[in-house]
């Protein structure tokens, strides 16, 4: 995970792994525009259902990212 600029804690790493979050997930969110997303927002929009390409759908109607 450091790799990708974060720097998760030992709870933010549990939370990381309880919900799926891998590098290539992080670095896929962070090319579709949420470069500045801590740990905590990573988890939030996992959870969420929030995925790279349904942020590239969002901004074609309009919404800002």
């Amino acid at each position: 995970m450091r790799a990708t600029g974060l720097k998760p804690n030992t709870d933010e790493l549990i939370g990381m792994k309880v919900q799926g979050i891998t590098p290539e997930y992080v670095k896929s969110m962070q090319a579709a525009g949420f470069k500045d997303l801590d740990c905590d927002e990573l988890i939030g929009a996992k959870v969420q259902g929030i995925t790279p390409s349904s942020s590239s759908r969002r901004g074609n109607t309009g919404f800002r990212i």
